[in-house]
């Protein structure tokens, strides 16, 4: 036998176990196929309920939303107010030495006495500005509760106001902190 004919015997060994096993298997499914009972199958006709007017959508009713904070919510959010005002009013106070002494301490040596001097004007700086950072946590938590209370979109709104004013502050604060942090350089 030429080495041809070996291979072609076997490929032809190993495509015959194919072979069976897929005649065995198609063979399996014809005969599931035979053995179901002779019957009423289901009918391909419409059934009555899809036949019937479909139901009516009810009329959305209009949300109606809040226009003025509840007297619930007026004193705490006037408070925040309050509180964000004091620490702006702090942080105000602070700002004139802070600057002073970074603008002393540009291009000073890390580690200087005039370099350790205006970080720590800086973080007193900082420290001053605690009661705003802390208004705009509470407006933060006061939000998400009454969220998850349902309230609506109107009220949501309100309080929302609130919170981007005493953001502004927050963020206004950290803006000049890092302008002064990068006139000394970390």
């Amino acid at each position: 036998m030429s080495a041809r004919e070996t291979r072609l015997t076997i490929s032809a060994m190993q495509i015959r176990p194919k072979l069976h096993a897929t005649a065995c298997i198609s063979l399996a499914l014809a005969l599931t196929a035979c053995s179901t009972p002779n019957g009423n199958f289901p009918s391909l006709s419409k059934r009555p309920y899809e036949s019937a007017d479909p139901l009516a959508i009810p009329e959305a009713t209009p949300e109606t939303q809040t226009t003025s904070m509840p007297d619930r919510l007026i004193g705490v959010t006037q408070s925040l107010l309050a509180r964000n005002r004091t620490g702006q009013s702090q942080f105000a106070a602070a700002l004139p030495a802070s600057r002073t002494s970074a603008q002393s301490a540009a291009g000073a040596t890390f580690g200087s006495e005039g370099w350790a001097q205006a970080h720590v004007m800086l973080s007193r700086l900082d420290a001053s500005r605690a009661d705003s950072v802390a208004a705009l946590g509470e407006i933060d938590h006061l939000i998400a509760v009454e969220r998850d209370k349902g309230a609506d979109k109107g009220l949501l709104a309100l309080l929302g106001a609130v919170q981007t004013e005493i953001a502004d502050t927050v963020a206004g604060q950290k803006d000049v902190l890092a302008q002064l942090f990068a006139t000394i350089g970390r």
